[in-house]
């Protein structure tokens, strides 16, 4: 049950009133993103809340006792946790056991023969440890338009790694994967396949044959498998085999690296069925040490599942959040859905906008079936032309079943249109944005997908505060890195890879910068009474950082340091 504001006072005050603390922190900078004091000069925690925030003498001389450790931050800076707006963060486990196909500065990838090269490697080294073993050679996060080939590798650029195992190349957006010949073979695609609605088989030149590159819906069959090969069959006992242990091992690497970069809240926006048994045996087995929100995607489930599973609150670390939808996919790979063409087409194109993932009508029905239960909704939209299919079809779903707060979140959204703006303000969403591509992206996205005029409007993070929405911004890990600091001073700077400025009216402050990586991704998640400030009896969830966020050159933020990461009070990160 929702705690009100005068029950959240009443707990605060009463705790505040007879609490020995168990530690108070002091001695440096700390933000509580709590407009009403949002500076203080000490915090008392008490068995994983905070009793107290406020003057440092004061906190010590009510709450120290003989047990309270007393935690000089030495000039450091205090805040609250980072919580994440949306991500896959089992994937970003998996990503983390892949062959790394990132660009720079992520990686080390300039070239489909780096590609062929690293995936070789992993081949060998796995043949020498399991010879003949015909597992997977998977790896991730190629980004095509950052190869000096200028294309996307192709089946025959994977045949060359081999033909005798299953080998596939996912693109940094996840919305495409290239696959060799054995891969297409034994998932039975070939030049008789249709491709599935919402989906492309791409071809050969002049023929049916696949090439091995699959878009949108057409990779479902590879990403199901992919993940109920690491998840768990419900109907089934957990069995305590190989690939059950490493899909556990996968998920405690990824906490490892939220901890390490301050976050206490992670999402995962993609489960299935099985990967949600996956974080409920972890969790009932308590190996989660931070709270992992889910988003059940739409098309790995039904209604009746996320009813009888969707959870305000969380069971020892994990619960099922709500439903993701999805409408487009993305704008690297030119299959995110514009309203205009893109700015550069290639051949055999007139007028492409790219291609949606659903109809007004499908999103509609999709949403009204969850709605009717009062269940949230994630809905990914990034190109204008998706979000006025969101517009569309949330405006039919809420009439049918109106409801108060919703706060159904808009994913990505990097391009939104004045009078998109307007009509939103009709509905009940939030806006999180995907600010890495204003940073990894902004430069070829003005001279080969938005043009310029559109790319100074990428990501319209302060149209959206103007607009007054609850505005957060968003890594998308596995599909940029779990780096919150660089959001932050993208967000703040709108600096491209080049060094140049895109779209300067749309820089933010930096506070608006932390509120949108804190209390504003609390309030999305409808956590805000518990996590995302510094109050009495919210948790105590915080970071120590090297220095002050809001002292240093704005040019600085992407290289600020966090040093510990406490969950609920204890410790779960501290920098070497």
């Amino acid at each position: 049950m929702k705690r009100t504001f005068l029950a959240s006072l009443i707990a605060a005050t009463a705790m505040s009133a007879y609490a020995d603390a168990d530690a108070i922190y002091f001695g440096g900078d700390i933000l509580t993103m709590d407009d009403a004091m949002p500076k203080v000069e000490a915090v008392a925690v008490k068995e994983g809340k905070i009793v107290a925030v406020g003057k440092k003498d004061a906190i010590k001389a009510e709450h120290k006792d003989a047990n309270t450790e007393l935690v000089d931050l030495e000039g450091r800076t205090l805040m609250p946790s980072f919580f994440d707006a949306h991500s896959h963060f089992q994937m970003s486990g998996v990503k983390l056991a892949m062959v790394n196909l990132d660009p720079k500065p992520a990686g080390n990838i300039e070239s489909i023969k780096d590609i062929q090269r690293e995936m070789s490697w992993a081949l060998s080294k796995r043949e020498k440890d399991n010879k003949g073993s015909k597992d997977w050679v998977i790896g991730w996060g190629y980004d095509n338009a950052m190869l000096e080939e200028d294309r996307h590798p192709t089946r025959h650029d994977l045949d060359a790694i081999s033909t005798e195992v299953p080998i596939i190349a996912i693109h940094f957006s996840t919305h495409i994967v290239v696959a060799n010949t054995y891969m297409l073979d034994m998932l039975g695609i070939d030049e008789n396949s249709v491709a599935p609605s919402g989906g492309v088989i791409q071809r050969e030149a002049g023929s049916m044959q696949p090439n091995g590159i699959l878009e949108e819906a057409a990779i479902k069959p590879i990403l199901l498998s992919l993940t109920e090969d690491l998840g768990v069959d419900q109907s089934q006992d957990l069995p305590e085999d190989f690939m059950f242990e490493l899909a556990q091992k996968m998920v405690r690497d990824a906490q490892d690296l939220y901890a390490s970069q301050g976050f206490t809240t992670a999402t995962e926006m993609g489960l299935s069925p099985q990967t949600q048994a996956l974080f409920q045996h972890m969790a009932a087995t308590d190996q989660l040490k931070i709270d992992v929100a889910g988003g059940m995607f739409y098309f790995a489930t039904d209604v009746d599942t996320v009813v009888n599973n969707y959870s305000p609150d969380y069971d020892n670390g994990f619960r099922l959040a709500g439903l993701k939808a999805n409408l487009d996919g993305g704008s690297p790979g030119r299959t995110a859905f514009l309203r205009d063409p893109y700015h550069v087409q290639l051949e055999g194109e007139e007028g492409y906008v790219g291609y949606s993932s659903m109809s007004a009508d499908d999103l509609a029905k999709l949403a009204s079936s969850y709605l009717e239960h009062d269940i949230p909704l994630f809905v990914h939209a990034l190109g204008d032309g998706a979000l006025d299919i969101a517009i569309e079809g949330l405006t039919v779903a809420n009439k049918a079943y109106p409801g108060k707060d919703r706060r159904t979140q808009l994913i990505h959204l990097q391009q939104v249109q004045e009078d998109q703006f307007e009509t939103l303000k009709d509905l009940d969403v939030t806006l999180t944005y995907q600010m890495a591509h204003s940073f990894y992206f902004a430069d070829f996205h003005a001279k080969q997908i938005y043009g310029p005029e559109r790319t100074a409007k990428l990501n319209p993070v302060q149209s959206g505060i103007n607009h007054g929405f609850s505005t957060t911004i968003h890594h998308d890990s596995p599909v940029h890195p779990v780096d919150q600091f660089t959001l932050i001073w993208t967000a703040v700077n709108r600096v491209s890879r080049s060094g140049k400025v895109w779209g300067e009216d749309e820089r933010i402050s930096v506070m608006d910068a932390l509120k949108a990586s804190t209390i504003n991704a609390a309030y999305q998640f409808r956590e805000e009474d518990h996590k995302g400030s510094l109050e009495p009896g919210k948790l105590a969830d915080m970071i120590i950082l090297d220095q002050n966020p809001l002292k240093v050159d704005p040019m600085a933020l992407k290289d600020l340091k966090v040093m510990a990461t406490y969950k609920e009070g204890v410790e779960i990160f501290r920098a070497k």
